[in-house]
Order: C-alpha cells, then sequence, then structure tokens
C-alpha cells in the first residue's frame, strides 16, 4: 500500500483540532449532553433489534472497539512541526462454556485487531518511547487472543491456556492505560525492551495460573513461548510453536480495602527470568570491549529482572463514591549484563470526576524516567572514540504526560492530553518537545 505522508495543511489540522479540545475542556464538556437515542445506549450500534441481549445471554458477547491517537510536535528547538496518525479496530468474541455447554467459569476468548498509521517517534521525534502507544506490537491485521480461561475452588484458583499477549496479567497498573505514551500499559515499555515479553495486541503460547491462598493475597505464575517475530508485520496469523527458549514470571499481589470499607489499594512485587540467549551490552565474543575491537556481542544465556507496584486510592468522597483519586508508581531493574535499561521508575494518578455532573469524565498524569545501562552507555563511548559520531551516547530519557478524558457519550471517549519528552533518544542530541496528542475511542 502507497504511503501518503501528511501535508502541512492535514498536520496543522489535527493540531489546530486538538488545541481547540484543549481550550474548549472543561467548560463544553462540563456541560451534560441531552439525552437521546444515541447518546443514551452503552454502544454505537446499540441492542441489534434484540439479538445482542439475546446472544449474551445463550453465551456468546462481542465487543468491539475503533480507536485512534493523533501527536503533533508544537515545541521543540529545530523540531519540525508535524503530526501523524494512528489507528485500531479491535473485536472481541467472549463464548460463556457454563451457558454454552455446561462447564462452571470458564469461557473462551477471541479476539480480533487491527493497526494502521503512521508514528510521530519513528519518523520525526526518534525518542524511544512512542508518544503513541497504539503504533507498533503488530502494526497489521492480526489475532491478538484465542485462550481458555476458567475459574475452580470458588474464583481462588484461575488457569488461562492458549494464545494470549504476557502483558494481559502480569506487571499492570491497569489506570495507566489512560495515557496515550507507549511508555507504560501492560506493563512498562522499559520492562518489555529488557525482558522480550510482549503486550496486546502481539501474543504467544502459554499457561498462567493464579491463585489466592487468602481472599486478598494472590501468586500468579506461568510460563510462555518466546518467540522474537511475533511482532511481525507478516505474521500475525503465525501460530506456529517456533521459539528460542521460554519466559518464567512470578508475582505476588496484596488486594487491600476490599469488603471493609476501606480505601482499594493494589501492591505487587514480581520477577521473570528468560531462557533466551540475549546478546551481551558490553562485552564481544572474546570477553573484551565491543566498543572497541567491533567484534559481535557475546551470547549471554538468559536474562532476569524484577519489578515492584504500587497503586492506591488516596480520597473518595463520601457523597459521590464515584468521585476519587488514585495514585500508582512502579519500579523495575533490568539484567545488567544485557538490559538497555538497569532501572526505571514511572508514577502518577487519576482524578475521576472532576466535576459534579461528569461522573465519568478523569485527569490523568504521569511522569516516567528510564536510566539507560551504564554497559549501555560506556560501550557507546567507546564506540564512538573509534568511529566518532557513528553512535548516539545515551543516559536517560524521561516523558510527563497529562490527559483529560471526556466521557462525551456512554461509547464515544475523547482525551486530550499534553507530553513533554525529555532527552528524546536518550543521547541529548535532540531537543526537548511538546507533544499535543488526541486519543478517541468508540465503543460498537
Amino acid at each position: 500500500m502507497r504511503r501518503i505522508r501528511p501535508t502541512r495543511t492535514v498536520a496543522a489540522a489535527v493540531l489546530s483540532i486538538g488545541a481547540a479540545l484543549l481550550a474548549c475542556q472543561p467548560v463544553a464538556w462540563a456541560q451534560q449532553a441531552p439525552p437521546d437515542q444515541s447518546t443514551g445506549r452503552k454502544t454505537l450500534t446499540g441492542d441489534w433489534g434484540g439479538l445482542r441481549t439475546k446472544l449474551e445471554k445463550a453465551g456468546i458477547t462481542f465487543n468491539a472497539h475503533y480507536a485512534s491517537e493523533s501527536a503533533g510536535i508544537v515545541a521543540g528547538k529545530g523540531l519540525r512541526r508535524t503530526a501523524r496518525y494512528t489507528q485500531q479496530l479491535d473485536l472481541e468474541t467472549l463464548f460463556d462454556l457454563e451457558r454454552l455447554a455446561g462447564i462452571p467459569d470458564a469461557k473462551i476468548q477471541f479476539t480480533l485487531t487491527d493497526r494502521k498509521g503512521r508514528s510521530l517517534t519513528n519518523d520525526v521525534l526518534h525518542n524511544q518511547f512512542s508518544v503513541q502507544e497504539l503504533y507498533g506490537a503488530g502494526q497489521n491485521f492480526r489475532l491478538a487472543e484465542l485462550n481458555y480461561q476458567q475459574d475452580f475452588d470458588d474464583h481462588r484458583v484461575q488457569i488461562e491456556l492458549g494464545w494470549s499477549p504476557l502483558g494481559d496479567h502480569l506487571a499492570r497498573l491497569p489506570d495507566f492505560c489512560k495515557f496515550q505514551n507507549g511508555v507504560i500499559c501492560g506493563h512498562a515499555n522499559a520492562m518489555t525492551t529488557n525482558s522480550g515479553a510482549h503486550n496486546f495486541p502481539t501474543a504467544e503460547w502459554g499457561a498462567r495460573i493464579t491463585a489466592y491462598p487468602t481472599p486478598h493475597f494472590y501468586v500468579t505464575t506461568g510460563v510462555f513461548q518466546v518467540n522474537p517475530d511475533a511482532g511481525d508485520k507478516d505474521k500475525g496469523f503465525d501460530l506456529s510453536f517456533d521459539s528460542t527458549g521460554v519466559f518464567l514470571p512470578v508475582e505476588l499481589g496484596w488486594e487491600t480495602g476490599r469488603g471493609d470499607g476501606g480505601l482499594p489499594g493494589d501492591y505487587k512485587v514480581g520477577a521473570y527470568y528468560n531462557t533466551s540467549d540475549a546478546p551481551d551490552v558490553y562485552d564481544d565474543i572474546n570477553h573484551r570491549p565491543a566498543g572497541l575491537t567491533g567484534e559481535p556481542f557475546l551470547e549471554r544465556n538468559g536474562r532476569f529482572g524484577g519489578y515492584g507496584i504500587a497503586s492506591q486510592t488516596v480520597y473518595q468522597s463520601s457523597t459521590d463514591p464515584a468521585r476519587h483519586l488514585r495514585l500508582g508508581i512502579m519500579a523495575g531493574m533490568g539484567d545488567r549484563a544485557t538490559a538497555r535499561y538497569d532501572w526505571f521508575w514511572l508514577a502518577g494518578g487519576v482524578w475521576q470526576a472532576p466535576f459534579d455532573n461528569r461522573p465519568r469524565d478523569f485527569v490523568s498524569f504521569t511522569a516516567a524516567y528510564a536510566h539507560t545501562n551504564p554497559r549501555v552507555t560506556r560501550f557507546q563511548r567507546e564506540r564512538d572514540s573509534v568511529l566518532p559520531g557513528v553512535v548516539g551516547i545515551q543516559t536517560y530519557e524521561g516523558v510527563v504526560e497529562v490527559d483529560y478524558g471526556a466521557q462525551v457519550t456512554p461509547w464515544l471517549i475523547l482525551r486530550p492530553n499534553v507530553q513533554y519528552i525529555l532527552r528524546p533518544g536518550g543521547a541529548g542530541a535532540i531537543p526537548n518537545a511538546v507533544v499535543l496528542g488526541l486519543y478517541t475511542q468508540v465503543t460498537f
């Protein structure tokens, strides 16, 4: 398909629309839209003349969304003022096997996705964490999920078998998917880069089990195929068992404030080991500095890492439970021999129902920082001393983002946002940038 580069007029229009939306919020969106047939229903396509409800009662549920992300550079010394647009269409079908086949607490999940568009990060900004998280991870039509799930022992044990993105259930901060930057959604981008694990919609064969020894404490573990080609654009339906190894995660979690009148919170610690060989980031095949010798990197047998997560509701209105403030933080470390980032952190929160008559709107804010492994930096310095200008010398990259999520109708979300990219690319060669974005989601 021929790629079409957005013209200056198109780019300006995208930026103007985003700026207008930012300018008019929250005044215009704070006004409740008058109810009618289209705004009152939960989905754009409604109940299909009653067929949708009949199918759900029979055990078949359809969920579909269209989402888009526009992003444009509005400030940054020497950076071209331009914009890019990307989109995703997803269709999920859930088969309730208790209703369909009499198997208690069991279901099959089947999800297709289609991604198209262009990336401002890839085309222009060249930062490490995409300013459009919908771009990549399978920029094509693909099978994202095909798995069997079942609960046992009064939901105290949960299993999942099949084709799933590893980030669906591990190292998650759900509220941190309310951002456009790809630094966090599913698990952190820095962890993905370090570990070889994939996030939605890129899936792998695997099995997971979660057990609750007590009502509010759980342990999750599993085993997943490691397929470094899973995200390739030509392999959206390649379900082969080709693998370089297995990914072995474990996570312990504590869920507080549920059922006792307290404020809900989630606290997690996790670790992983990937058995696949991975290149050292500094040593060559002779255990000498690869930056000086130019020899191939030494292959290490496996890589590991760990993380900690805390997410806590710190305020909830006594008169309006929908209004609350939830804060979260995640920190992690990578294998010093193989990781691009030796440590990273991100922190932020979500203020739900910022206005009395807008209970489903929210304001979200986050800051993230990823520190380049000093062994990577040392390799780059030494390589630059041999071949000046061949590589950038990376140290860190940071991101700050603020969003306003407006639930315009039950089936339409508009989320204008502003991102400040600190040290794009991590080497200091690209000026800090301000990116204006607009996320939209339609539920069909």
